[in-house]
C-alpha cells in the first residue's frame, strides 16, 4: 500500500546565505553543504557514490565494483595537478585538492620514465609509434612532444587561442596537455592515431562529465563568488574536445540543413554547459578580464592573459556557429552570440606570435595603431556590432 500523499518527502533546501540549491535526497544536500563548510568528499570513479575516507572508498569499490581496480593509496601516485604543484594527493580521481581548487583531475604522467610521456590505460593500446628521429616507442606509452608539435604546426594556425610562446609542456595541467595530444593524434590522420585519439577523447570527456560540478556553473550551483579566478585551462580543454567532436561528427557526415555538424547529445550538452558557465562568470567582458589580473603583474603577462581569453571567446563563438544538436530541443540563444563578446577584436597576429619578451620591439618598429587596439572604448567591442547585424524580424540565420 502506497504512503499517503502527505508523507511524500519534500525538497531539502540549503539554508546557506544567498544559496537557493535544493535536493530530493538528504544525502545530496549534505554533500552540497560540505562545499560551503570547506569539507571534501571522495567520489567513486565508477558510480555516483560519495564517501568520506579512502578506506571506505576502497571497500566500496571492492564490494560494488569487484571487476574494477581500487584506487591506489597516496604513496603510489598523485594526480597530474597535484604532482605539478607538489602537494599531497590521496591518489583517487578526482582528488580532494582538485575538487577544492575547481579543476579537472586526471592521472599524472608516468614518473618512471626519463622523458615526459602520456599514459592511456587502454585494453587496446596504440601500436608502436615512430618519433621524429626514427626511434620507436612501444604500446600504450609514447612521447607526446611530436603530437603537440603537430597541434601547433597544423591546428594552431586555424584555432590560435593558446599562446604558443608561453606554453610549457612540462608545467601545463595534464588535462590540457592530453587534449592537445588528442588533437595532434587526430590531425596526424592514420587509422592507428585516430583510434588512439578517439579513446583519449572519450576518457577526457568522461572526466569533464564526472567533475562537471568543479568547473560548470548551473542553476543549482551555489552562489558564484566573483573574486574566484577563472579555470581558463579547463575551459580551453573542454573547447578542444568539443572541436574534436566536430571533427568526428564531420567524418560521419552528420550535418543538418543549416550545414552545421550534429553533435551527439552528451557533447552538445558539454558545449551548452561551457557557454552557460562562461556567461555567468562574465569572462567575455573586457573589464572583467582586467579584474582577473594581479595588480603587480607585468604588462606582457596581462596582455597575454587578456588576448588568450579574447581568442578563446572567438573560437567558442565559431564552434557554436558550427554546432547543432542531434535530438535536443535547445535554442540558439543557449549558445554564444555576438552580443556576448564585450571586447575588441584581438591584436595583430604579429604581436600575438612574437617570441616571449619581444612584444615591445614589435610595437616600436610598427605603427602601434596597426598592431594594438583601444580595448577600453566600448564602441570598439564586438558586441556593438550585434545591433547592426541582427534583426528579430529577419529570420535568416546567418551570423
Amino acid at each position: 500500500m502506497s504512503p499517503p500523499a502527505d508523507n511524500v518527502p519534500s525538497w531539502f533546501q540549503c539554508d546557506y546565505p544567498d544559496c537557493n540549491a535544493k535536493y530530493r535526497r538528504k544525502e545530496h544536500l549534505n554533500r552540497h553543504l560540505n562545499h560551503h563548510k570547506g569539507k571534501s568528499n571522495l567520489a567513486c570513479p565508477y558510480c555516483e557514490s560519495v564517501l568520506t575516507r579512502n578506506d571506505l572508498l576502497r571497500r566500496h569499490i571492492r564490494t560494488y565494483h569487484p571487476q574494477q581496480e581500487a584506487p591506489p593509496s597516496r604513496k603510489f601516485k598523485a594526480c597530474g595537478a597535484c604532482h605539478a604543484r607538489k602537494v599531497r594527493c590521496e591518489g583517487v580521481i578526482p582528488c580532494n585538492a582538485c575538487q577544492r581548487r575547481g579543476v579537472i583531475c586526471v592521472p599524472a604522467e608516468d614518473k618512471n620514465t626519463s622523458e615526459q610521456q602520456i599514459w592511456i590505460d587502454d585494453p587496446h593500446p596504440l601500436p608502436s609509434v615512430p618519433t621524429v628521429d626514427g626511434s620507436v616507442h612501444n604500446a600504450s606509452r609514447w612521447i607526446a612532444h611530436d603530437y603537440i608539435d603537430i597541434y601547433f604546426d597544423a591546428f594552431h594556425p586555424v584555432w590560435p587561442f593558446l599562446h604558443r610562446s608561453t606554453f610549457d609542456f612540462t608545467k601545463e595541467p595534464c588535462v590540457l596537455v592530453q587534449s592537445l595530444v588528442a588533437i595532434g593524434l587526430w590531425v596526424k590522420g592514420t587509422q592507428e592515431t585516430r583510434d588512439a585519439s578517439l579513446r583519449l577523447h572519450r576518457k577526457l570527456c568522461s572526466a569533464f562529465y564526472a567533475q562537471r560540478d568543479q568547473w560548470c556553473i548551473s542553476d543549482s550551483s551555489p552562489r558564484y563568488n566573483t573574486n574566484t579566478s577563472w579555470p581558463i585551462t579547463t575551459f580551453q580543454s573542454v573547447l578542444l574536445n568539443i572541436i574534436l567532436a566536430l571533427f568526428i561528427s564531420g567524418e560521419n557526415s552528420s550535418m543538418d540543413l543549416s550545414m552545421r555538424c550534429r553533435l551527439p547529445d552528451d557533447r552538445y550538452e558539454l558545449l551548452v554547459a561551457l557557454v552557460q558557465t562562461c556567461r555567468r562568470r562574465g569572462i567575455f567582458s573586457y573589464p572583467n578580464m582586467l579584474l582577473q589580473q594581479e595588480d603587480n603583474a607585468p604588462l606582457p603577462l596581462v596582455y597575454t592573459n587578456v588576448e588568450e581569453i579574447k581568442r578563446f571567446g572567438l573560437a567558442l563563438y565559431k564552434v557554436c556557429r558550427l554546432s547543432a544538436s542531434s535530438t535536443l530541443n535547445v535554442g540558439r540563444n543557449d549558445l554564444l552570440t555576438l552580443a556576448d563578446l564585450s571586447f575588441c577584436m584581438p591584436d595583430s597576429d604579429e604581436l600575438w606570435n612574437a617570441p616571449l619578451g619581444t612584444e615591445a620591439a614589435v610595437l616600436n618598429k610598427s605603427d602601434s595603431s596597426t598592431v594594438a587596439r583601444d580595448n577600453g572604448d566600448p564602441k570598439n567591442w564586438i558586441s556593438q556590432a550585434s545591433a547592426l547585424l541582427h534583426d528579430e524580424r529577419v529570420g535568416f540565420d546567418w551570423i
